[in-house]
């Protein structure tokens, strides 16, 4: 009697076959979360060859800088795929699942095409006898998911910095740069020149360069790197010009002339700050355009429109009143969003505060507290957070309107309790996903 053979594994199933189960691979994963960071692309240029180069299978967009980066990359990604391109979006962080990091036509990557995609970079790691960081490693697999969809284009947000960050491995065709500001100093340096040196850095020759900074210090900077690597620089807070702006309960609608073409805009993120992020994703997709034909006035026009970008003014209506959820989480991004709490947000108001110890807390403490007649602290971050304690220091209210939880969703759970008209979560991008799993769960969106 002959012996039954066993079909040979497909490709799709050897990819993961280190693995014995789903939990097994993203174990992996998650084991990797305590090495910490260690800037330099030595590493990932490595793993990604033993992957193949799944970095160089797809044209790439690059988004830096300090504030705005996440909502300018939505934006332009946005606008790519209703030009009719597949495009892949890549973030950081997330704010409840992981899958939201990685978006293909719009959508998280599916659980089957991420356990495929770790399976791959495990198997590449071993190869090439490097264990990537954490963020190496999300990083590679969104150039792995990316290059299985076969997107057209993908759009990357930089994690920190740039010049050194492992999304800067690709040449991209077009670098865009949000504005800077002091942050990540004990890496990127202690003042706005270095910093933008860093952020700089994903500039490459033939690439267009776009940036929204309007900091003179930071701008020389941007375009000496410019003009040493041999391309293009527009300037937003220059060359494009922003009016009629007007915030309802639906959004933000405002003109936007650009040296290209004259838009009127709508879209459902709120702050007029989002301006200048949408100005700068335009300004990318008109840069595009030689390369892309699909994307006319219509497309970006329908692109900002459609922008789906979570926990940033998020807004969530309630039987009792509004909650709005940002993740601002440094003092320029905090003060971003006061003019829409000064003039959207009613009153009385609630606030639910926590930020991380290695911020400015002391500095946004005092710039978002006077403006709250009740005040909920919280610990975005067991290891990371500021102590709500050292926090209650610095707010100037009766006592008995300023309470502590130590978890962020119990915070988030008072504040519902106490059915406050209009209140507002912010401080760290750690506590705006706390507050948007537990508003998920009471209403839907």
């Amino acid at each position: 009697m002959s012996a039954v053979r066993r079909a040979a594994p497909s490709a799709r199933e050897t990819r993961w076959a280190p693995f014995r189960s789903a939990r097994e691979a993203h174990r992996w994963l998650e084991s990797l979360q305590g090495s910490g960071i260690r800037p330099g692309l030595m590493r990932m240029r490595a793993l990604l060859r033993a992957a193949g180069n799944p970095h160089r299978a797809n044209p790439t967009v690059i988004v830096a800088g300090t504030n705005g980066k996440g909502s300018t990359s939505a934006t332009l990604a946005s606008i790519l795929q209703c030009a009719g391109l597949l495009t892949g979006l890549y973030t950081s962080p997330h704010l409840v699942g992981i899958r939201e990091r990685w978006r293909v036509g719009g959508r998280d990557v599916s659980a089957e095409a991420l356990l495929l995609a770790i399976g791959e970079l495990y198997a590449a790691s071993q190869t090439c006898g490097i264990e990537p960081t954490y963020f190496e490693a999300l990083t590679a697999l969104a150039f792995i998911v990316f290059r299985d969809a076969k997107c057209d284009i993908a759009v990357l947000e930089v994690g920190m910095g740039g010049r050194l960050d492992a999304t800067n491995v690709t040449r991209p065709l077009a670098a865009l740069i949000t504005p800077i500001a002091m942050d990540h100093q004990e890496f990127l340096g202690d003042t706005i020149t270095r910093i933008a040196g860093e952020k700089a850095g994903v500039i490459h020759g033939g690439c267009a360069a776009l940036t929204s900074v309007s900091d003179e210090r930071a701008l020389a900077v941007i375009r000496r790197r410019a003009g040493k690597a041999g391309a293009t620089l527009a300037e937003t807070a220059r060359e494009c010009r922003v009016s009629r702006v007007e915030q309802d309960a639906d959004g933000l609608a405002f003109r936007l002339a650009t040296p290209a073409n004259s838009y009127d805009l709508r879209t459902p993120l709120a702050g007029k700050h989002q301006c200048d992020n949408i100005a700068l994703a335009v300004r990318g997709a008109e840069e595009l355009r030689q390369r892309f034909p699909g994307l006319t006035r219509n497309a970006i026009v329908e692109g900002v429109a459609k922008t789906v970008w979570r926990g940033r003014l998020e807004r969530f209506e309630l039987p009792h009143g509004r909650v709005w959820v940002d993740g601002g989480h440094n003092e320029d991004a905090i003060r971003a969003i006061l003019p829409f709490v000064e003039e959207s947000v009613p009153l009385p108001r609630c606030l639910v505060f926590g930020i991380m110890k290695d911020k400015d807390w002391e500095a946004v403490a005092k710039l978002v507290f006077p403006l709250f007649d009740r005040i909920i602290l919280t610990k975005p971050d067991r290891a990371r957070g500021c102590e709500p304690r050292e926090l209650a220091g610095l707010v100037t209210l009766d006592r008995r309107y300023v309470t502590v939880r130590s978890k962020p969703a119990d915070a988030v759970a008072l504040a519902l309790e106490e059915c406050w008209p209009a209140t507002l979560v912010c401080g760290s991008l750690y506590l705006a996903g706390a507050a948007i799993e537990v508003l998920d769960s009471v209403k839907p969106r």
